[in-house]
């Protein structure tokens, strides 16, 4: 009776042992990662009242088994379900990891301080030293660092500090590709000034230093011919780099002695006082030798402005026209005349009629340039341009008048070189003109009652004619002064790049000005098919790019990259008048844009557990790999608590190095935590039978009282 007593307090005790794993795995049915125990019952020892006998042939008996009586159960093992994978929670932070494993289960390796150590919950955080640690304890998490060209080195694990200082920028890189991209419209009023339609590449030096590399495109002849030109490289500040200090100009980056001269004058300022100094520079050069030799330049447009009655009479835009001369007593008079190339060759295509007396680069040939002027005639084009107004005078005829306005302009234009109009007293009043069939104006009358004086300036301004010849414009011609003696006199607060036209027109009566071009050398011709709008090419058959080049900006300690620009996508078409032409820094695949130093502004993590930091430039970089842990027996690890477990004898040692988490096809998966396998269907069914199992023990200590009782009762 007391071996029932005993089995039956040893099976309380084993249920009692069952339950306390029960309400473990209950309390922690919402720990991240945890993983539920079980725990196996074994019989105890057995008391033999009978051994058992073999069977006895001679006596004809047979074997007879022992007699035995259980001593009741004990606690066998627990056992961890490591291998069940708990549920997922989605939780969208970069640091809560889940391990999903393909055919092993996997950990991740924590340090406490003084021992590596495993766990399977993934909440992690970056302490305040930019180390990644888990939220519930600090410990540190293990893993692989990047070696000095950017790929992981797969050594001892050691803890990852994913923010430290060289983590918190990214390395600048310099631009080596470029696009330009969008349309030129020939209609666009940019792509036909002096200026030209204005393209901005921005791109970076090696230390991430911003520039601008300033271009201008320019219709410069027929439908479908351009000219790409640079104009200027700014710093971060709007400071041109192209200084003499820089001993490099812009045809030395850019063109093929094809371009044509482009207005840079706003890109320079003239300091302080220096205005006097360019005109002394000036006066200087004519007074040299004697006043002889000079050369004053005009471009083909302006002469075309001029002389050209009309566009089939015009010269090709971009030439140079260079009249040489002398300068005696105040007067200007012209040796010889010729006409460049904006290249500087010389021009041998066909003249207008307003150009004779020899051919084009003759080299010094004199060619007259001349174009008779009438009132008659310069009223005709005013009329045609509608700036002649027009009324119904009492008859129901049409009258045409001039306003006072248009005759004193033409008095004052015409009287210094009329002798008879300059004889006449100018008088204020409006004059009428008659109008033939062709809109040629025939005659100038003064209205009905008109004085004297204003009958007489009518008659005289019908008859006045004059011819306008070069001499009479010599002071819209310039002459060109030298860079290098512009930067030595310090006229600009930035010194220009060495083969720029400084253009210096002395003007009507003192009235100087002066502008800045591009050598007629920096420019690229792009050519655009007239069937489609598509680029030909530029610089030269089959090309679609070509190179800013930088690399020859300074011999030594170039900063710079070569800039590979791509203009196949450009278009020459019609677009309202409007050019959305552009340039940006990179090729089409977005390879080669340049970076400026980058701040950290992100970090992430992949499936094979690279951490990857996202900076403010663009770039991404690897800072390290999260390595994890496989044991041959998972199930032999000791818990420690706080989620972790560590080796024994049979879960298998630990190598320090790990293993990448898709070596064999598992994941660690970004924004998401493994939560408990504890399943409380099957914990509450095992609560039931422990409590069932609890309950018939106790049953058989009470009925074994009885019986006690009972026989203590028969003393009675």
């Amino acid at each position: 009776m007391m071996r029932a007593l005993y089995s039956s307090v040893a099976g309380l005790k084993t249920h009692q042992t069952k339950m306390d794993v029960i309400g473990n795995n209950i309390a922690n049915v919402n720990t991240v990662g945890f993983k539920s125990t079980r725990t196996t019952f074994s019989t105890m020892m057995y008391q033999n009242t009978a051994f058992a006998s073999g069977p006895n042939a001679e006596m004809g008996k047979g074997g007879v088994n022992a007699k035995q009586i259980g001593l009741g159960v004990t606690f066998a093992s627990t056992s961890i379900d490591i291998d069940t994978g708990g549920a997922s929670e989605s939780t969208g932070k970069a640091f809560d990891l889940k391990l999903s494993d393909k055919n092993s289960t996997s950990f991740y390796i924590v340090n406490t301080g003084s021992e590596n150590v495993f766990t399977r919950a993934g909440a992690f955080y970056v302490d305040g030293a930019g180390n990644l640690c888990m939220e519930s304890t600090g410990y540190q998490v293990m893993g692989w660092q990047v070696d000095a060209n950017g790929n992981i080195r797969k050594d001892t694990v050691t803890p990852l500090r994913i923010m430290s200082p060289e983590n918190q920028t990214s390395q600048p890189e310099y631009t080596t590709n470029g696009m330009c991209t969008g349309i030129l419209d020939d209609n666009n009023s940019n792509v036909n000034s002096d200026k030209g339609y204005m393209l901005n590449l921005r791109f970076y030096d090696n230390l991430g230093y911003p520039y601008t590399a300033r271009f201008a495109a320019q219709k410069t002849g027929d439908k479908g011919e351009y000219t790409i030109n640079l104009t200027d490289i700014q710093d971060a500040n709007g400071v041109s780099i192209l200084t003499a200090d820089a001993n490099v100009g812009l045809g030395d980056l850019w063109g093929g002695g094809q371009g044509s001269n482009v207005v840079i004058t706003d890109n320079y300022k003239i300091a302080s006082g220096m205005g006097n100094t360019m005109t002394k520079l000036a006066n200087d050069l004519v007074t040299a030798n004697g006043g002889t030799g000079i050369q004053y330049n005009f471009t083909s447009d302006y002469l075309n402005s001029v002389f050209s009655s009309s566009k089939a009479d015009q010269l090709p835009s971009g030439l140079t026209i260079r009249a040489t001369a002398t300068v005696a007593n105040g007067v200007t008079t012209i040796i010889s005349t010729e006409i460049f190339e904006s290249g500087g060759a010389a021009y041998t295509g066909a003249l207008p009629a307003w150009m004779t007396g020899g051919t084009a680069g003759g080299g010094g040939t004199t060619i007259n340039i001349t174009k008779e002027h009438s009132v008659l005639a310069d009223l005709t084009e005013e009329y045609q341009k509608g700036n002649i107004k027009s009324s119904t005078d009492a008859q129901g005829n049409t009258v045409y008048t001039i306003d006072s306005s248009m005759t004193r302009k033409l008095y004052d234009e015409y009287a210094p070189k009329v002798t008879a109009l300059a004889g006449v007293p100018y008088t204020t009043g409006e004059l009428q003109v008659t109008v033939d069939a062709s809109g040629a104006i025939t005659n100038i009358t003064a209205p009905a009652g008109a004085s004297q004086d204003l009958t007489n300036l009518a008659a005289q301004l019908q008859a006045a004619t004059y011819n306008d010849t070069l001499n009479d414009h010599m002071g819209d011609g310039y002459i060109v002064l030298s860079t290098n003696t512009v930067n030595d006199e310090g006229i600009f607060t930035t010194d220009l790049p060495k083969d720029v036209e400084v253009r210096y027109k002395f003007g009507e009566k003192g009235a100087w000005s002066y502008e800045i071009v591009t050598p007629g050398a920096d420019g690229y011709k792009a050519m655009f098919s007239t069937a489609d709008g598509s680029l030909t090419y530029i610089g030269s058959d089959g090309n679609k790019t070509q190179t800013l080049r930088l690399s020859n900006y300074l011999p030594e300690g170039n900063p710079f990259s070569d800039i590979e620009i791509d203009f196949s996508t450009l278009q020459n078409l019609s677009n309202g008048g409007s050019s959305t032409a552009a340039m940006s820094n990179g090729n089409s695949d977005g390879e080669g844009d340049g970076k400026h130093v980058g701040a950290l502004i992100g970090l992430s993590v992949d499936q094979s557990g690279k951490i990857y930091g996202s900076y403010d430039n663009g770039n991404t970089t690897l800072l390290g790999q999260i390595a994890v842990a496989r044991f041959g027996n998972a199930s032999g690890l000791e818990s420690i608590g706080n989620n972790c477990y560590r080796t024994t004898m049979n879960s298998g040692l630990f190598d320090g190095i790990g293993v990448e988490m898709d070596s064999d096809g598992s994941t660690i998966d970004s924004g998401t935590l493994e939560m408990s396998n504890v399943d409380l269907a099957t914990e509450f069914t095992q609560m039931i039978t422990t409590q069932r199992g609890y309950q018939a023990n106790s049953r058989v200590i009470s009925t074994s009282d009885s019986i006690l009782e009972e026989l203590v009762n028969l003393k009675r």
